[in-house]
């Protein structure tokens, strides 16, 4: 017989919405308005069955789901401005000293997809999935991205056969899935070639070096250029797709005080969506495309204990740990090496930071290997000059090489350090990561501890080309208290460079790679409830109070604020650190009511 069919269809819409205008004036007559908004809606239909034919148990659901999302802002300065805050007089005005921006983003994505779960006298389980995105991020002909998906399960203890080892192994199930994802991070108009008006009156351009990258007007004359474009089309850009198999075993042991989950996967990720670097001949630094392969194979263990449990006191434990090896298979147009300079300053985004390349993980960290500082003993002295002696390497575009100046490996001993030198210095993907969890209740107090660490990843500290390098002698007032201990005549053991404009200063190398593995005390919750028998009396089903506290301590050898930082996250210039926040320490009290 038929138990429990339930078609019920439902429809849900929600829209956020959040305007910005902020004015601000000062003594010399200066304004700047700034005005942004952005909003987002969806809408959602969907329709569900359900039904039980004796042992068989099946629900099916279909739905479809319609996303948008849209911002625009304006920013807009003037000097000696009028006694009003109008913002079109300010963008209309053409005194010295205005200056305009502003953007307009709309993307909007529609979605099928369907689901049929099937059981079998709640020992083979089912599922398949099914759906089909539409993202207008792409060109019309590549806007769809499917992606199907199933799974097999095998809960093997509820097996005739597995009875007498009930006591033991209270529960036992295999799982194995495969599936398709897909990722359409991108910027809205990204295979669009983008346009920049260049105008007296908006965004005035007065001199060929301020223009953008491959705009050459005629007669060398700026302000003859109008419309120019600021990026290169690509038609052909598509879906990221990720592919992932996975097998399980979850196991549990002695009415489930001891729980174990493991879990082995494969993920292959194919047509990534990356700003890739595009040849100088073309006139522009870079531009998004799909590239290559990348494969991810992991491994995924908790542990779950009931470790003491009275009637007054428990004790449960969690813990997991995580292993992933990352490998590039393939990059783009037959590469074997893919370069990529992580913006962080002028003076260091021209020069390759991190490579990515086939055979070995993403994310590593590219540039010279330092060896300290040049020292008297690298010197021939002829009076108060020194010349470095026969066969002491010596950078390239340094012609006074001086004691104290910045060392690097010259690794292809031709005598002389430059860009091909350069080679992995770190990697920014951890070897594993994972938490550990402690609970306790005793008579209405609990208490949770939760640590959680990262290990084997490294962290470019690009601080450190800034406040312990100076480049030049006026920043010394403005370093890190290490830079006190640099080279100096008084000092000459000190591998920290002495202060001098060398040019050897600016350049990426290991001395400001460190290592970001780290042990923290993420969260405390300590907390209350009180008696049933007291909360009934003010008519309250349950009361708790509570005080919790994140990131207390932590543990590492990194020099810097907060090893759990990375100011470029992108799978190719991981473990980045350049004028970042710290994870703040915070202690928030609470009170929970139950009715």
């Amino acid at each position: 017989t038929f138990k429990d069919f339930r078609p019920v269809y439902s429809s849900t819409f929600s829209e956020d919405n959040l305007a910005n205008q902020e004015s601000k004036y000062n003594k010399e007559t200066q304004l700047n308005n700034n005005s942004a908004v952005t909003s987002n809606y969806q809408v959602e239909q969907r329709l569900n069955y359900n039904t039980t034919i004796g042992r068989h148990k099946l629900d099916a659901m279909v739905a479809m789901t319609y996303e948008k999302n849209s911002s625009e802002g304006i920013n807009a300065f003037k000097r000696k401005a009028l006694g009003n805050d109008e913002i079109y007089q300010i963008l209309d005005a053409q005194t010295a000293g205005d200056n305009t921006s502003g953007g307009k983003e709309t993307s909007s994505m529609l979605s099928y997809l369907g689901r049929i779960n099937y059981v079998y006298d709640d020992r083979y389980l089912a599922t398949v999935n099914f759906r089909a995105d539409g993202s207008s991020k792409f060109n019309k002909d590549n806007r769809y991205g499917y992606f199907p998906s199933g799974s097999l399960a095998w809960s093997f203890s509820e097996e005739e056969f597995m009875k007498p080892l009930k006591s033991v192994l209270s529960s036992g199930k295999v799982r194995l899935s495969w599936g398709l994802t897909g990722n359409n991070r991108i910027g809205e108009y990204d295979y669009y070639a983008l346009l920049a008006v260049l105008k007296s009156r908006v965004g005035s351009y007065t001199s060929t070096n301020s223009l953008p990258s491959g705009v050459y007007p005629f007669d060398n004359d700026a302000t003859n250029a109008g419309v120019v474009p600021t990026s290169l089309p690509n038609k052909d850009l598509k879906w990221e797709t990720t592919e992932q198999w996975n097998a399980g075993l979850d196991l549990g042991f002695f009415d489930e005080r001891i729980g174990i989950t493991m879990d082995i996967y494969r993920k292959t990720t194919r047509d990534l969506l990356l700003d890739a670097s595009l040849p100088f001949s073309s006139g522009y630094y870079s531009a998004t495309k799909n590239i290559g392969k990348v494969r991810n194979d992991g491994l995924e263990l908790s542990l779950n204990t009931v470790n003491f449990q009275t009637r007054a006191f428990k004790w449960t434990t969690n813990f997991n740990i995580s292993f992933n090896k990352n490998k590039v298979l393939a990059l783009s147009e037959n590469q074997t090496a893919l370069l990529t300079a992580a913006q962080f300053d002028q003076n260091y985004n021209g020069q390759s930071s991190y490579i990515a390349k086939v055979g070995l993980p993403m994310g590593l960290m590219y540039g010279y290997v330092y060896e300290g500082t040049y020292k008297y003993d690298d010197f021939n002295k002829s009076g108060n000059s020194y010349s470095l002696k026969p066969g002491v390497p010596h950078y390239s575009t340094e012609t006074n090489t001086q004691p104290g100046m910045p060392k690097y490996a010259d690794l292809n001993g031709d005598g002389v350090v430059d860009s091909n030198d350069r080679t992995i210095i770190g990697r920014g993907l951890p070897i594993h990561t994972g938490g550990f969890t402690n609970n306790f209740e005793y008579k209405g107090i609990d208490l949770s501890v939760f640590f959680q660490w990262s290990y084997g990843n490294d962290i470019m500290n690009a601080n450190r080309l800034f406040f312990e390098s100076s480049n030049n002698r006026s920043r010394e007032l403005n370093q890190f208290a290490s830079y006190a201990n640099r080279w100096t005549p008084e000092n000459p053991t000190s591998d920290i460079p002495a202060a001098t404009n060398s040019s050897s200063n600016r350049v990426i190398s290991s001395r400001i790679i460190e290592d970001g593995s780290y042990l923290r005390l993420k969260n405390v919750t300590v907390g209350y409830t009180f008696p049933a028998k007291l909360v009934k009396k003010w008519k309250i089903d349950k009361a708790r109070v509570y005080v919790a506290a994140q990131n207390l301590w932590t543990c590492t050898g990194y020099s810097g604020y907060d090893p759990e930082v990375s100011v470029r996250n992108s799978a190719l210039t991981p473990g980045l650190d350049y004028s970042s926040y710290p994870r703040a320490y915070s202690i928030s009290f609470g009170v929970s009511l139950g009715f």
